[in-house]
């Protein structure tokens, strides 16, 4: 089964084919499948916006180059890859001053420069009604159990929406306590401050049980 580390995709599917027990109907299997959901994963709802399929997408695009190698110098090229973005990614964020990440910083200032045009109207201390100044749109803003808004941006992006903006200003609070830790510059550092060792040819002739996913 190593040897399948040194081909490409189809040399593999060749080999797997004439060379292993079994090897035609795993092939069958491989091929059966619609390469369409390769890259899918079923998400109820985005998380901070993102869902998994959009990421690996993102991420096979910036591979396509890679497709045509063998699968030891595809890794190798790979952990090349991960490594240069890690590196740059972090040199980016140590030599910011900002407090949150660009990407929050930017879709929050939007959201400062529009609460103004929304009136609220507090039920109690933990619960109000959001309202634009015309009175045709409504949103109900709650902050039990968790921080939510009719409008679900504060439920998918773990940051307030608008509507909480306009929300807390009107309690005379600051919105960042409501703003998710992995929006601050403190965590992306964390995120890309880890190294990758490389992958070595004796990692890929370790003997496994292949089974079926």
């Amino acid at each position: 089964m190593a040897l399948l580390w040194f081909c490409r995709y189809e040399e593999a599917l060749g080999i797997l084919e004439k060379d292993y027990p079994n090897g035609k109907e795993a092939v069958a299997y491989i091929k059966a499948i619609d390469p369409r959901k390769f890259s899918r994963y079923a998400l109820v709802l985005p998380r901070y916006g993102r869902v998994t399929s959009n990421a690996v997408e993102c991420m096979n695009a910036a591979f396509l180059k890679l497709r045509e190698y063998a699968t030891r110098r595809l890794l190798f090229e790979v952990w090349i890859y991960v490594m240069r973005s890690f590196y740059e990614r972090r040199t980016t964020v140590e030599g910011s001053i900002d407090l949150l990440t660009e990407y929050a910083k930017g879709r929050l200032s939007e959201f400062e420069r529009e609460y103004g045009r929304y009136v609220t109207y507090n039920a109690d201390d933990d619960n109000a009604l959001v309202q634009t100044n015309g009175g045709v749109d409504q949103w109900i803003v709650r902050r039990h159990p968790r921080l939510s808004c009719s409008c679900y941006e504060p439920q998918e992006m773990q940051w307030p929406c608008i509507h909480v903006m306009s929300w807390c200003k009107g309690k005379g609070e600051d919105y960042l306590p409501y703003v998710d830790r992995i929006y601050f510059q403190k965590s992306l550092l964390a995120c890309y401050s880890q190294a990758i060792p490389p992958v070595t040819e004796q990692d890929l002739v370790i003997h496994i049980t292949c089974r079926a996913p």
